[in-house]
């Protein structure tokens, strides 16, 4: 008989750990943690919107078993008072996509996602992206992070390659690790990933010396990227997507950041083409998210691509996350109507949500430039988003090319560290590679990322500031 007796036994939990958990690689990001800790730390280093960028502030939930009504508080609404008058229920018309009832949105809905909401989506891609071709279909997701995870699902095997930028985002190439895809980078130069650097890649495979197929997918973020802050203009897009089609690769465009790019005149300029609007094969799988315009909590986002492809990418969901949440999609279309539907959320909140971020954007080139000295930094054109993406002049220090590039830069890091100011360094991001680089090329692909999403202005002029004086002590001037 086993032993019942109550004396606690130890388990070895190791044992029952899969492959995929013993192996799961995390993001380098996690170790900028316990910097964030350091009394008087001003950080530059997490991507996050500041709340007040949020466009609700505050919820009231009606509890029946309760007896009452909760109000739940939000940015600089801290009571019921706070809250905004209410405005009038009224049905939805004939032909409103937007319907939201929490009698449906709370019941198991559809692994594509509620018919309303993808109503609502299918009509904004028309109208936005106007894919050039018909058997198109989208799918609910819960966020970037879970859609891009079911396409590398549906699309790869354990020792596939897949093609990202040469900076990639690290929430993307750990999981992409952690199935045993072997991701490889691209260069970029200041337009985005370079078209004759993939050309080149994928002419000169070798299954046998890369120990694997050539690459059937390329996975990038196209506007606003992170960590590199480019957007990649039209012209680019389409030589991208000549050197896509001539190999048979598939173009994931991952773009939570698309409606962040700067635009001067607002609703007035219009957003950079994407790859889905130059699709005429039905290659690019598209994914967005309401995670930068709405909130990053709302976990709601979408996917667009040919129905085969995207039929596929659903199966992987069906047994996951399912479908997004009743209370996200419920909250998200009620916002969407409250704005008037597409005419609201195009010509109005998305300009608005826009301009904001091209504000920071902008004011930190200008604290950059007032700062940091010349000798030690290159700024980047902006483009929008939350990032710049900061060449540090390596080639300027005066221990170079004596001293490796890489461990300059470390040193830049802990002088930074030591001023109080926090960035994510390059290297962070480094997606492995093929190319090489003399140490002359090698010093000039060292950077930082900066964000600036979320300080407040007087943070971001004092952390200017400290950055100004690190580099200034480490590059000796």
């Amino acid at each position: 008989m086993p032993s019942i007796d109550p004396a606690p036994v130890t388990i070895d939990f190791t044992k029952y750990f899969s492959k995929e958990s013993t192996g799961r690689k995390r993001s380098q990001l996690k170790e900028l943690r316990p910097y964030f800790e350091i009394p008087g730390m001003i950080s530059f280093g997490v991507g996050i919107p500041h709340p007040s960028t949020w466009p609700v502030n505050g919820m009231t939930l009606s509890i029946p078993f309760a007896g009452k009504s909760v109000f739940i508080p939000g940015h600089e609404s801290r009571s019921p008072e706070d809250m905004l008058p209410l405005a009038p229920y009224s049905d939805p018309v004939k032909g409103d996509h937007l319907f939201p009832d929490l009698s449906g949105e709370l019941q198991y809905s559809a692994t594509y996602g509620t018919p309303h909401l993808l109503g609502w989506i299918k009509e904004h891609i028309q109208r936005v992206h106007a894919p050039p071709y018909n058997d198109w279909v989208n799918l609910c997701t819960a966020g970037n992070t879970d859609g891009v995870d079911a396409v590398m699902r549906a699309c790869f095997d354990r020792g596939d390659y897949m093609l990202v930028e040469e900076f990639a985002y690290p929430g993307l190439l750990s999981p992409a690790a952690t199935l045993g895809i072997k991701c490889l980078g691209v260069p970029l130069d200041a337009e985005g990933l370079v078209p004759e650097a993939l050309d080149e890649i994928l002419t000169n495979w070798d299954d046998k010396e890369r120990e694997g197929p050539r690459p059937k997918m390329l996975v990038l973020v196209p506007t606003c990227s992170n960590p590199a802050g480019v957007t990649i203009p039209a012209h680019r897009k389409r030589e991208i997507y000549a050197v896509c089609r001539k190999w048979d690769v598939l173009i994931c465009e991952d773009d939570p950041y698309c409606f962040l790019q700067i635009r001067p005149n607002g609703a007035d300029s219009p957003i950079v083409p994407s790859f889905l609007s130059l699709d005429t094969d039905g290659r690019v799988i598209r994914v967005d998210s309401f995670s930068k315009i709405v909130a990053p909590g709302s976990r709601l986002g979408w996917i667009t691509g040919h129905s085969t492809l995207v039929e596929k990418i659903m199966n992987t969901r069906e047994s996951a996350t399912q479908c997004p949440s009743g209370f996200s999609i419920a909250a998200i279309a009620a916002i969407l109507r409250a704005w008037g539907s597409h005419d609201g959320f195009e010509k109005k909140y998305i300009p608005y949500i826009s301009d904001i971020y091209a504000k920071r954007c902008l004011m930190m080139i200008d604290l950059l430039k007032k700062h940091v000295p010349d000798e030690t930094i290159e700024l980047p054109a902006p483009s929008g988003g939350m990032f710049l993406w900061v060449r540090l002049k390596i080639e300027c220090h005066p221990s170079f090319p004596a001293e490796d590039a890489e461990a300059i830069s470390k040193k830049a890091f802990k002088s930074m560290i030591d001023e109080k100011v926090l960035m994510a360094p390059s290297e962070f991001f480094k997606a492995p590679s093929i190319s090489t680089w003399t140490k002359e090329e090698e010093a000039k692909r060292i950077f930082v990322r900066i964000s600036f999403s979320l300080p407040p202005p007087e943070e971001m002029e004092e952390g200017c500031r400290r950055m100004g004086r690190a580099l200034a002590k480490a590059w000796r001037l």
